[in-house]
């Protein structure tokens, strides 16, 4: 047999072991895929029983436990149809079409407990399939995104995320801010949520009844309508006044706050009036105070009229500030908020929910003329480096 022979039947046994090769791995693969995939689907598939909410804020164990959310977790149009469940980074998307995040080990679930206590920060996921299939049940019909037709927000996402770490029982005490108590539904659910943290408020509802020339509030105490109203002014934790008052926030943060005992501060959330320069001040006078690493959070950025200015005047000088370097060798670049600046790490959004992270600069005590809303803060023509020409390209 030649040798020419003899080299092409070597050849042909060679592939015919690597084709046989192949075949054998892409079933076991294929095998061990498919077992992944159904051990994935029963692991994140929805509890079958939901209990409802209910009105009292019961306490939870301290044991720490990771609790596996159920399917209702901010939704995300997709095929209805869809029967794989998916699955990559923090969260998971279900069969539903609906996301979201894995409470970390230790964590508290934010979803749960809001459902609980019956806060809208959590009812646009329930509310939503209903709404798809039926207009009458949405509260905004018209809108073109489905996830604005329904009542309430999808905020336990963001929350579980950034918030998740504080709710375990091996967090420092520290110091939490809300703005805008109304009837303690979300104030209910971070005390539950923020098992070491000092818990305070801020409503102007339950100020003295009377004309509202007069300083005083006549559309009727929504707060008192919680059950534990007279514990929570008792305790020095919920505190009236109006939170877009730089004089009345500087008295809440010093008599009641700023204690020599005191947690740090870490947490602010404004879910206030809802009008833009309530929000606005809400930054400037807190951010400042929060401690290194903490986090300012601000609510129903929507694109209504009252709070519009917010998301179209505000957060674009802010996010143009994040990124400020002060090259000389640049276009002239001022910045827009000179006390935010020094101060300011990120900027994180999901859909009608912004979060401010402080850098590691010390917190500071600013003058309330610092503390106070600067005339550009809704208005963005009235800093330099935002108007239009403004930047120069340079070829």
């Amino acid at each position: 047999m030649s040798s020419q022979r003899l080299t092409q039947i070597l050849l042909l046994l060679n592939v015919t072991v690597v084709s046989i090769s192949l075949w054998s791995f892409l079933n076991v693969a294929d095998g061990g895929l498919s077992q992944f995939k159904s051990q994935e689907a029963a692991s994140f598939a929805p509890p079958k029983d939901v209990s409802p909410p209910v009105a009292a804020v019961e306490p939870i164990p301290s044991a720490k436990v990771l609790v596996v959310p159920d399917s209702h977790h901010g939704a995300v149009m997709v095929n209805a149809s869809q029967s794989v469940i998916t699955s990559g980074g923090i969260g998971t998307i279900n069969s539903n079409g609906f996301y979201f995040v894995h409470p970390k080990q230790g964590e508290r679930n934010f979803y749960e407990i809001a459902k609980k206590t019956g806060t809208d920060k959590v009812t646009a996921p329930v509310r939503l399939p209903d709404c798809l299939k039926n207009n009458a049940s949405c509260t905004r019909p018209g809108c073109v995104r489905p996830e604005c037709r329904p009542w309430g927000h999808h905020y336990d996402t963001i929350y579980q995320q950034r918030m998740g770490p504080y709710s375990r029982d091996d967090t420092d005490p520290f110091q939490f801010l809300e703005i805008g108590f109304y009837n303690g539904a979300g104030y209910d659910t971070y005390r539950e949520f923020l098992h070491n943290g000092e818990c305070h408020s801020i409503e102007i509802a339950c100020i003295e009844k009377g004309p509202r020339s007069e300083g005083k509030w006549p559309w009727g105490n929504f707060a008192e309508k919680n059950k534990r109203y007279q514990q929570y002014l008792d305790e020095d934790r919920l505190h009236c006044g109006d939170g877009s008052d730089v004089n009345y926030l500087d008295e809440v943060w010093r008599k009641s706050m700023k204690r020599p005992d005191a947690p740090p501060l870490k947490i602010v959330v404004d879910d206030g009036a809802h009008l833009a320069p309530h929000m606005a001040q809400s930054v400037f006078f807190w951010f400042p105070k929060i401690e290194p690493r903490g986090i300012l959070i601000v609510e129903d950025i929507q694109p209504i009229s009252e709070a519009n200015a917010f998301r179209t005047q505000f957060l674009p000088q802010l996010m143009k500030d994040l990124h400020y370097c002060g090259d000389p060798k640049q276009s002239p670049d001022d910045l827009c908020f000179p006390t935010l600046f020094p101060l300011l790490a990120s900027i994180h959004c999901e859909m009608h929910i912004c979060i401010f992270e402080r850098n590691d600069t010390p917190s500071k005590e600013l003058s309330l003329a610092e503390s106070t809303m600067p005339p550009n803060a809704l208005d963005m023509s009235k800093c330099k480096s935002m108007l239009s020409g403004h930047w120069q390209t340079t070829t």
